[in-house]
């Protein structure tokens, strides 16, 4: 077998284990420094346990608690804080993100594992017996494998938090289409950040110019808005007219599902530039939501317009919330 590696907490001369039934009430994703913290600080107060305590309790022989899920990893933290504000039991689970993936399986995609697993099997007997070559079709049988696969896409549908509703249409029909879909409504929301705008100093030769920048004033910043929009609607390619940004974003499901598109640019506000990253999104963006959002936007941290070298220009967009 492939050599099994994962992060844990081993028990120095542990005596014996009782395992208790644990029935996971919420799981929460943490971003950035947060999950660090609450793994390194589980005796103190965290906002995070606060907002789900009344979740937590213990009941017989059942602990009702909270997964926090590392966003970076796949590891997570199982709690219960006994109506406080801060970890009375946790444990760390390895690769907890793994256990969730699969508790959330619908049971198309379990029988369609089983189907794979199945066909493996079968071939590995058969090899064993002297047989070289296999085919597909004799393999499956008379499992209808289209059936299956149109379910288990169906399911998965299903349980998406932007879809209003799915429609499968399994009968054998042509021209006919598979599914019928009705995504949920979206709403436009818009982020601003500060902007800094830097060019390059100006040098009466090339030979002495050591790569100097510098900043520009707001009302210089202002006449470049129109070349920065220019800019940025240049470097996006045919792929990304529906989705933006969105378009390369695939780390966080839950926020991939909620955040259809995201489009960077530049605007005045009140008569200071600022960076916007304009949203549509599918229902409400929970606090730890936000705090991703300017992950995709970060991809276009350097942006260097296409103009002479004497006007060219460099600009930072780094997010803090308004």
């Amino acid at each position: 077998m492939k050599k099994l590696i994962f992060k844990s907490t081993l028990g120095h001369k542990q005596s014996e284990y009782r395992p208790m039934t644990i029935e996971v009430e919420k799981v929460v994703e943490l971003h950035g420094k947060e999950f660090k913290n609450l793994m390194e600080h589980t005796l103190r107060d965290n906002p995070h346990v606060k907002a789900c305590r009344d979740l937590m309790y213990i009941s017989g022989k059942t602990a009702h608690c909270v997964l926090f899920l590392d966003a970076d990893s796949s590891d997570g933290i199982i709690l219960e804080s006994e109506g406080a504000d801060y970890a009375r039991k946790s444990q760390f689970i390895p690769n907890a993100r793994a256990l969730t993936e699969y508790n959330e399986f619908t049971p198309m995609e379990k029988h369609l594992h089983g189907i794979l697993k199945g066909m493996a099997d079968k071939i590995a007997e058969l090899a064993h017996a002297g047989y070289k070559s296999f085919f597909l079709e004799e393999m499956l049988g008379d499992t209808d494998i289209k059936s299956v696969l149109l379910s288990a896409v169906g399911q998965l549908l299903e349980q998406r938090g932007d879809m209003q509703s799915v429609r499968i249409h399994d009968l054998d029909i042509t021209g006919q289409p598979e599914f019928t879909v009705e995504p949920k409504p979206t709403q436009s929301l818009k982020f601003y950040s500060s902007l800094v705008v830097e060019r390059e100093a100006d040098y009466e030769t090339d030979w002495d110019s050591s790569g100097d920048l510098e900043q520009l004033s707001e009302s210089e910043k202002l006449r470049c808005c129109t070349k920065i929009n220019e800019a940025i609607r240049q470097s996006f390619d045919s792929k990304e007219e529906r989705r933006g940004l969105m378009e390369y974003y695939n780390e966080h499901s839950a926020v991939n599902e909620k955040i259809y598109s995201a489009f960077p640019s530049v605007e005045d506000v009140d008569g200071t530039l600022m960076g916007a990253l304009t949203c549509e999104v599918v229902g409400n963006l929970a606090k730890s939501e936000l705090l991703v959002v300017h992950i995709p936007f970060m991809r276009m941290t350097m942006l260097k317009s296409q103009l002479s070298r004497k006007e060219s220009m460099i600009c930072w967009m780094t997010f803090s919330w308004i």
